[in-house]
C-alpha cells in the first residue's frame, strides 16, 4: 500500500501535529482492507526500522478495534515484541495496540509501562487500561499516581478513567480525584468534578454549578450532574434549552424525582401482582444516574424512565411490557443495560 510508506516517512520526518494527524489519516485507510493491513501490520512489526514498527503496531492496534477475530493474534505479537522493544515512539505504539485488545491479559504489561520516562506512552497506558467489570486495587494504585503526571495530557486521561470509567468508589479514589479539582488544566479540573459529582459528593456542589454557569457543559458533566442530584443546581440546568439537560434536571428537581420514584413503587406492586414468581429488585447504582429494575439471576438491568415513557406513566402497562419482553427474551448473561424498544403493551 502506497498510503503506509507514506505514513512511515511522515513517521520518520514529522515536523508538526498535521503530519501525526495525516499519518492516523493512512492507518486508518488502510484497515479498510483488513487482510492485507493485518498482514501488513504483522510484517512491519518486526522490521528493524523504528518507523516501520510504529507504524505496524499502528496497523495492529486499529485493527484489534475493528475486527475482534483480530485480538487475541495482536495480544500475543505485542507481548512478544516489548519486551524486544527499546524504542519509545514503538512502545507507545504497542502500548495502544495492547488497549486496543480490550484483554485483560494486557493489564500486566500496561501497568509495567506505566512508569517509562516516555510522555506518550504512560498516556498510553492511562488511556488503554480497561476499566469494564471489577478494576483491581492495582489498576486503581497506577490511575491515581498517573492522574498526579507532570503532563497534560496523562493526568487528564488519568483522571477520566479514575472518575468516569472506573465504577468503583474509595477514599483513595476522591482524595484523587479532589487534588485535580484545582488542576491548571481545565480538562483534568472538569474530569475530576465530573468524578466526584459521579460519586455524589456533595462538596462538589459549588464547583459543579461553576461549571453550569460558564454556558458550556459536556454531555458526560450533565450524565454526573445527574448521579450528583442536587436541588441547588437546579436553577442552572434551566438556562439551558438542550434536550440532553432533561435526565440532569429531572435527577436534581426533587418533584420531578418524586413522581419517577413513586412510579417506581407501584410497578413493583404491579409486577408482584403479575409476575408473583418473579425475583427482581430496584436500586440505582453510585456511578449512574436514575433507578434501574435488576432481574435477580440475569445480567439485563431496565431503566426505568425508558419503561415509564413506553408505558405512558401507568406502572400497570409497564408490568405488562416487562412481562411480554422476558417472554420474547429469555434470562441470559448480557449487557448490564438493558432498554429495549417497547412497541404497544399487550391489552389485558
Amino acid at each position: 500500500m502506497e498510503f503506509i510508506a507514506e505514513a512511515v516517512e511522515l513517521t520518520r520526518n514529522a515536523t508538526c501535529p498535521g503530519d501525526v494527524d495525516r499519518v492516523w489519516e493512512l492507518v486508518t485507510k488502510a484497515t479498510e482492507n483488513p487482510k492485507t493491513a493485518s498482514g501488513l501490520g504483522f510484517t512491519m512489526a518486526r522490521s528493524l526500522d523504528p518507523a516501520e514498527r510504529k507504524i505496524g503496531f499502528d496497523l495492529l492496534g486499529s485493527l484489534a478495534q475493528i475486527e475482534e477475530s483480530s485480538r487475541e493474534p495482536v495480544l500475543f505479537a505485542c507481548l512478544e515484541l516489548v519486551a524486544l522493544e527499546t524504542d519509545g515512539v514503538v512502545q507507545a505504539a504497542i502500548a495502544r495496540a495492547l488497549g486496543c485488545t480490550a484483554d485483560e491479559r494486557a493489564v500486566p504489561m500496561l501497568l509495567r509501562l506505566a512508569d517509562h520516562p516516555a510522555k506518550d506512552v504512560r498516556e498510553y497506558v492511562a488511556s488503554s487500561l480497561p476499566m469494564t467489570g471489577e478494576v483491581s486495587d492495582t489498576v486503581i494504585e497506577v490511575l491515581i499516581r498517573l492522574s498526579s503526571d507532570p503532563e497534560d495530557d496523562v493526568r487528564n486521561w488519568a483522571t477520566f478513567a479514575l472518575g468516569t470509567q472506573c465504577q468503583a468508589d474509595g477514599m483513595a479514589i476522591r482524595e484523587a480525584l479532589w487534588a485535580r479539582v484545582h488542576d491548571g488544566f481545565s480538562e483534568v479540573r472538569e474530569e475530576a468534578i465530573a468524578g466526584l459529582a459521579r460519586r455524589r459528593d456533595r462538596r462538589i456542589v459549588p464547583h459543579a454549578e461553576r461549571v453550569l454557569g460558564s454556558g458550556s457543559v459536556s454531555g458526560s458533566m450533565l450524565t454526573a450532574i445527574a448521579c450528583l442530584g442536587d436541588p441547588a443546581l437546579v436553577p442552572y440546568l434551566e438556562d439551558y434549552e438542550d434536550e440532553a439537560i432533561a435526565e440532569a434536571l429531572r435527577e436534581c428537581d426533587p418533584v420531578a424525582r418524586a413522581v419517577r420514584d413513586a412510579f417506581a413503587a407501584d410497578l413493583t406492586e404491579a409486577l408482584h401482582a403479575r409476575m408473583p414468581d418473579l425475583e427482581f429488585g430496584l436500586c440505582g447504582e453510585i456511578c449512574e444516574p436514575g433507578l434501574v429494575l435488576s432481574l435477580y439471576g440475569d445480567t439485563r438491568h431496565l431503566s426505568i424512565e425508558p419503561l415509564r415513557d413506553h408505558a405512558g406513566g401507568d406502572p400497570v402497562r409497564a408490568a405488562d411490557l416487562v412481562a411480554r419482553d422476558l417472554q420474547s427474551m429469555p434470562m441470559h448473561a448480557s449487557s448490564a443495560h438493558y432498554s429495549p424498544e417497547y412497541g404497544e403493551a399487550p391489552e389485558g
